[in-house]
């Protein structure tokens, strides 16, 4: 269970795959890949809570760490991915201190939050008895608290400080839609570079993550550069759609 943990300390930005698609053999073919851990996405992807579960299950396997975001609100959600096995929560839309703190409320457990004791299917996937991963739940799964909103870049710091909150996911699309009051996203773009720089300054002052989404190499080179503990690429149209089109170029030339 310590395996998001343990890539979370390393030296290097950790990378992760992203994918929206609800289908439990093309997870088990991405988590054979070289990205360091696996996302699934029920936000903005098909990935139902049955396919999140199932997923989980056929992933862990392979040794690799797997992070669900959860749909806007569902915190109702996050304690019973985690007990099916996933290693982290990536929280949409989390604008407020009481946000934050329904998050922690479901997915850390005493004293830090209120999560139940019922990991008996996390514990026995990862071979340990159900005493013993609650004894390093709450260091071993992770909680991030994305900041895509004004609303949430004014209650960044205090959204940071939540005990539970590990810490602070960049949705750099939806962050430009806010900032810019325009429906046209400008990810990274120069109306928000400083405000995605600050999130890892907030972060590192209270010594906690910072992550984000990337939607290409370059964003993800930029985000290692500001010193982002975590990247995750996505998602699945832009690796078949490079990975066929370069597969094409070569067999043509």
């Amino acid at each position: 269970m310590d395996r998001f943990h343990n890539l979370l300390s390393a030296d290097r930005m950790a990378l992760s795959g992203w994918t929206a698609l609800n289908d439990t053999f093309y997870h088990i073919t991405l988590a054979k890949t070289d990205f360091d851990a696996i996302t699934l996405d029920m936000q903005h992807g098909m990935v139902t809570e049955e396919g999140a579960i199932r997923g989980v299950a056929a992933m862990l396997p392979f040794g690799k760490p797997i992070v669900v975001r959860i749909p806007v609100g569902r915190f109702d959600f996050v304690s019973k991915i985690l007990d099916a096995g996933a290693h982290g929560i990536i929280a949409p839309m989390i604008n407020t201190v009481e946000d934050a703190k329904a998050l922690v409320s479901y997915g850390k457990y005493l004293p830090t939050g209120d999560r139940s004791f019922g990991a008996s299917h996390a514990a026995m996937l990862n071979g340990m008895t159900p005493v013993d991963y609650v004894k390093g739940g709450n260091v071993n799964t992770k909680l991030f608290a994305m900041i895509e909103t004004q609303q949430a870049v004014d209650n960044m710091e205090a959204i940071a400080d939540v005990d539970g909150i590990d810490g602070l996911f960049c949705g750099p699309g939806d962050l430009s839609i806010s900032i810019r009051n325009n429906l046209q996203p400008d990810p990274y773009g120069p109306d928000t570079i400083e405000i995605i720089k600050s999130m890892v300054a907030c972060a590192k002052d209270r010594q906690k993550l910072t992550a984000a989404w990337c939607g290409s190499v370059g964003h993800a080179k930029m985000v290692a550069d500001m010193g982002f503990d975590f990247a995750a690429l996505g998602h699945d149209s832009l690796y078949l759609s490079q990975g066929v089109n370069r597969m094409v170029a070569d067999i043509r030339a």
